[in-house]
């Protein structure tokens, strides 16, 4: 191309300094980029519109030390045109990017409120804890709204574990679980709350409509014909249940307390009436 070395006096080192720094960092920079990023569209952006900005920055800094005759002004289109198409490429690589970013973003946080919903659902019966139920309750105290509470408790369930083993109590449990869902209206909510004990949340029923769900609930359980693996045999269960009207402004604990105390206190006087 009739270049021609520059003489050394004549050398800007500034600019050699400052050019070379820039070829020195975007080889810097492919490099991390191939160790960080995995393959795809994006990562093939980058690299393409790093190198020719290396290609540019080359060209720059080679002619730092060749001077040109002044007909090959088309050299500096080829100096010049690689690093506008490496920035063309990276912008949109970048704009990527930050698509790619913002789906993965949403995807954790859909994860995180996965896992925190999912932290609070009982691993045996696959209903929400007595701790999810303290918190709607408290949710409901704040609002005013009335509702019923119910707490159903399977009769004999210790002497069942007992003479069987727990992995059949664990089946009982989900499939007791299963019916009293099935036969929940869709606004209420049944949560275990202790053992064998379940409670349920009636929002805006007054104590006679709650009191038919849970006769059906009751029901629906003591014809479940449960065969437990030792035996093959089918297994019947009754259940007993307390109910409770809950009065505005009562807060979450107080709630649960009253009709766990009425279940204490019927299934007490079920036992003196059987002794």
């Amino acid at each position: 191309m009739n270049g021609q070395l520059k003489a050394i006096e004549t050398l800007d080192w500034l600019d050699v300094v400052g050019e070379g720094g820039i070829i020195l960092m975007t080889s810097v920079w492919i490099f991390f980029i191939f160790a960080s990023r995995p393959p795809g569209r994006v990562t093939t952006l980058l690299i393409v519109g790093l190198c020719c900005f290396l290609i540019s920055g080359l060209l720059d800094l080679l002619d730092e030390f060749v001077s040109y005759p002044n007909d090959k002004f088309w050299l500096y289109w080829v100096e010049s045109l690689p690093a506008f198409f490496g920035m063309f490429l990276m912008t949109w690589a970048l704009y990527q990017w930050h698509q790619e970013q913002f789906k993965l973003n949403q995807q954790l946080c859909r994860r995180e409120a996965f896992y925190r919903e999912h932290s609070q659902i009982d691993f045996v019966t696959q209903l929400y804890r007595a701790d999810y139920m303290r918190t709607l309750l408290t949710l409901n105290q704040s609002q005013n709204i009335p509702y019923s509470l119910a707490m159903l408790d399977i009769d004999n369930f210790a002497a069942f574990n007992r003479r069987y083993n727990t992995n059949d109590g664990d089946r009982l449990l989900r499939e007791v679980a299963e019916i009293t869902v099935m036969n929940l209206r869709q606004n209420d909510l049944a949560c275990r709350y202790a053992g064998d004990r379940f409670i349920l949340f009636f929002p805006q029923t007054h104590l006679c409509d709650a009191k038919l769900v849970v006769q059906q609930i009751t029901q629906a359980i003591s014809h479940l014909a449960f065969k437990p693996q030792k035996t093959g045999k089918a297994v019947y269960h009754d259940v007993s249940y307390a109910l409770a009207e809950i009065k505005q402004n009562t807060d979450a604990e107080n709630a649960i307390a009253q009709v766990n105390q009425k279940l204490e206190q019927q299934k007490m006087i079920r036992q003196a009436q059987a002794c």
